[in-house]
């Protein structure tokens, strides 16, 4: 019940401070990680996939954070049955938590046919937080960046593009950063979008069947009455 009631907080922040909008979607489908994320800053103890998600699809206060000082950690994550695509405006929305040190992540969104739409590095920083100011490491914060997907060649793309994975990368000399000597560890917690495509669901031939006879009883009553 606490994280429901944190997540509605939470959607109820963004729809007036990130835009009016709300989430349709979490991207917590893991297809795949690359060199191993932990639960703790600095910590080099590797996660297993299933500890992974427990962490990203149950509470924006847990994060994973990587786990290898040299290296940038990769997570790539799907929609699982939703799918989303890109609107006007924002079209994702990137949990992490903030400690008052300014760090980045790269995102990579693909499409349904695997082939790279956008690909950038963004910033965390207190421009992002949702619930106050942080000034020091001992206090955590929840932050969100908005994304608005641009193509490499630096235009917006247009909308109703369906998104096959996201790839977010954290950590490593490229993502960290520091303030006044202080290490800064990027993070993530959650990501959403917000526009999402209704399925399609095909109907079952049992109910098929049904209407097709109800609509030829309903012929048949109208020519008896016609004669």
């Amino acid at each position: 019940m606490k994280k429901l009631l944190l997540l509605s907080i939470i959607f109820a922040a963004l729809s007036t401070s990130v835009q009016a909008a709300t989430i349709k979607a979490f991207a917590t489908d893991i297809q795949a990680t690359y060199i191993g994320f932990s639960d703790a800053a600095g910590s080099t103890t590797a996660l297993s996939d299933a500890e992974i998600q427990a962490i990203i699809a149950s509470n924006p206060e847990t994060a994973i954070y990587g786990n290898d000082p040299a290296n940038y950690s990769v997570i790539d994550l799907g929609f699982g049955s939703n799918t989303a695509v890109t609107g006007s405006g924002a079209d994702l929305t990137v949990f992490s938590l903030w400690s008052g040190y300014d760090y980045s992540f790269g995102l990579n969104a693909y499409d349904k046919n695997g082939d790279l739409l956008s690909g950038y590095k963004y910033d965390v920083n207190n421009s992002s937080v949702v619930f106050g100011e942080c000034a020091s490491e001992s206090c955590l914060q929840i932050v969100t960046t908005s994304i608005n997907l641009f193509d490499n060649a630096g235009l917006e793309l247009a909308d109703d593009i369906e998104l096959g994975y996201l790839s977010l990368f954290i950590g490593g000399s490229l993502y960290n950063g520091a303030t006044g000597g202080t290490a800064a560890y990027s993070n993530f917690s959650l990501v959403g979008t917000f526009n999402t495509k209704a399925a399609v669901v095909p109907l079952p031939l049992s109910v098929v069947l049904f209407g097709s006879g109800l609509a030829l009883l309903g012929w048949t009553g109208r020519r008896k009455k016609a004669q």
